[in-house]
């Protein structure tokens, strides 16, 4: 049941293979360990993989069940909601209308995009470009909730952003958006004049012999469509409203015969040269990166032993996925699986593929998969007062000094070091709980990166940015008078935010909420007051940046946050 599909063997693909066919069959042998093992222990029912080089592919071959409850076995044309593996392929879409001067990368979307509007804190900020929207810069929030598992069509996500507040400045913060592949979805459709799934099955996929994968689901691909998994069970598959961001349909077979084609810069209708733009970074002075190197639509890594990496993961509720290329050695590979909280996994079995595979090909046999924020600075000062981190809100007393962690509700004494950077006691760290002994691994630190006092730390030598400072506000006084819980009264079923409530964590104003269909942990998110009626939510990353309302209904001052509605419980 374990293997459905064999290593390639075709003719082709023994006359153009860069690894000898004894080293692959040893690339696979090791591969299946880790393959075995997580069937076994990730709750992952299957999964599939191809290691491809320009000339196609050089592995191909489906593992474990498809569906385990009818017991189908996946292979390598067994297909598999790819999540933002979505986003390379749309991006693609773009470039070949950049290729017909239909698409100006460059010019605001609001010229291209008419339909285009979203409201600002600041007035005189430079427009949104297509380049922007490609490289996670344009400043859009992460999602839109309200509406994310339904089947609205994504175009209406153009009209609901002219209610919605922009995140960041364009070009000021790296900022993730789902919401930011939508436009340009819908620039795609307006620009071809035809819908977004059928413009690139026909103008990108089909001219690459890719017919079994794409965005709209066919009654052949609804034929190897592998089921969803939660903890091994099988799930119904949610409705995706943002299609050109998380809805592509892949399998493993047509995912190498895109990879190979992208090693090839043979391309239907994207010249070489603006595939080779999309690989460059477009980072720009001054930004701050977290640590990431976006290309448009895809992820690069720079790395002395593989060269430069691009890649790209996929998550959605049900699947996870990974796709990396390199380059400079010619190779390929994609891993996709059936099982919630997957991705992980993906990413992990992929760098263990390529790093066997560069062995057999007799290179450096190692593929790191994380990479060095490389913002360094020269000076640095204590930190000092509240801190929004993807550790939660932590307040630093560098008097004492000593740090509450209010996402544990600890105290934790600290220690200062000669360079002004604090860290934790011994007696501290070993009074961390599981899964916070990170904390006990960081010299704290403050600096300025693009107007913002921040909060970064270093970790044996790699510095982290982990979030901005939390400034007073006169509207605090404000908001602390809606204080309490606040009921959703415009759910989307089993994909609602429940429990809203605003409170107040350490002199700090606090949104908390539940998101059950993702996790049921609480989650907590500082908020930084910028008018009456107005607060934004504090820190970097997936949905910080974003504003929390208050708008008055029947009445009621109710909450508003990414589209749901709270009124308050009495």
């Amino acid at each position: 049941m374990l293997s459905s599909c064999a290593v390639v063997d075709n003719k082709a693909s023994k006359q153009n293979r860069l690894i000898p066919e004894a080293n692959m069959a040893q690339v696979r042998s090791e591969t299946m360990k880790l393959i075995e093992r997580m069937l076994e222990e990730e709750f992952v029912p299957g999964l599939s993989v191809a290691l491809v080089n320009r000339e196609g592919a050089v592995w191909l071959e489906g593992f474990g069940e498809a569906n385990s409850r009818s017991g189908s076995l996946v292979t390598a044309d067994t297909v598999f909601r790819a999540g933002s593996l979505s986003k390379p392929v749309t991006a693609l879409g773009v470039m070949q209308l950049v290729a017909q001067q239909r698409v100006d990368l460059d010019a605001p979307l609001s010229e291209q995009l008419t339909q285009f509007s979203i409201q600002r804190h600041e007035t005189s900020v430079m427009p949104v470009t297509p380049r922007q929207l490609l490289s996670h810069r344009s400043g859009l929030p992460s999602d839109l909730r309200k509406g994310m598992y339904t089947d609205t069509y994504f175009t209406q996500v153009t009209g609901l952003l002219s209610n919605e507040y922009a995140a960041y400045h364009p070009n000021k913060v790296y900022s993730y958006s789902n919401l930011g592949y939508d436009l340009l979805g819908h620039l795609i459709e307006i620009e071809s004049g035809t819908q977004f799934a059928e413009q690139i099955q026909e103008n990108l996929l089909k001219p690459m012999g890719i017919n079994q994968s794409g965005f709209q689901l066919t009654a052949n691909m609804q034929q190897q469509l592998s089921a969803g998994h939660l903890d091994g069970q099988v799930r119904p598959l949610p409705p995706l409203r943002d299609m050109p961001a998380l809805g592509l349909y892949l399998s493993a077979r047509d995912a190498g015969q895109l990879m190979s084609a992208l090693l090839r810069r043979e391309v239907p209708g994207v010249p070489a040269d603006l595939l080779d733009q999309m690989w460059i970074p477009q980072t720009v002075d001054g930004q701050i990166s977290l640590g990431v190197s976006p290309g448009l639509g895809w992820f690069l890594q720079e790395y002395p032993k593989t060269g430069r990496q691009v890649r790209h993961g996929g998550s959605t509720l049900l699947f996870g996925a990974e796709m990396v290329i390199l380059p400079k050695h010619d190779l390929g590979v994609v891993v996709l699986a059936n099982g919630a909280g997957s991705n992980r996994m993906a990413r992990e079995l992929a760098a263990t593929i390529l790093g066997l595979a560069l062995t057999a090909q007799g290179g450096s046999g190692s593929v790191e998969m994380t990479q060095l924020d490389e913002q360094n600075a020269n000076s640095y000062e204590t930190p000092s007062g509240g801190y929004a981190t993807d550790l939660g809100l932590l307040m630093v007393d560098p008097e004492r000094p000593r740090l509450c962690a209010c996402i544990i509700e600890r105290i934790l004494d600290l220690v200062r070091f000669d360079d002004g950077s604090l860290g934790l006691t011994q007696q501290s760290i070993d009074s961390l709980p599981d899964g916070y002994q990170v904390l006990g691994d960081l010299r704290f630190r403050s600096r300025q990166m693009n107007g913002m006092d921040v909060l970064v730390a270093d970790r044996q030598g790699e510095e982290i940015l982990l979030g901005n400072k939390i400034e007073s506000d006169p509207w605090e006084s404000v908001w602390r008078q809606r204080l309490g819980s606040y009921r959703t009264i415009n759910p989307d079923g089993d994909f609602s935010i429940q429990d809203l409530q605003l409170s107040e964590e350490s002199g700090v104003l606090c949104l908390h909420y539940r998101a059950p269909h993702l996790s049921q942990s609480l989650v907590r998110l500082p908020l930084q007051p910028v008018s009456e009626n107005e607060a934004v939510i504090q820190g970097f990353g997936r949905g910080r940046g974003e504003t929390v309302q208050i708008v008055t209904v029947n009445g009621k001052q109710c909450l508003k946050f990414s589209g749901f509605m709270g009124e308050p419980v009495e």
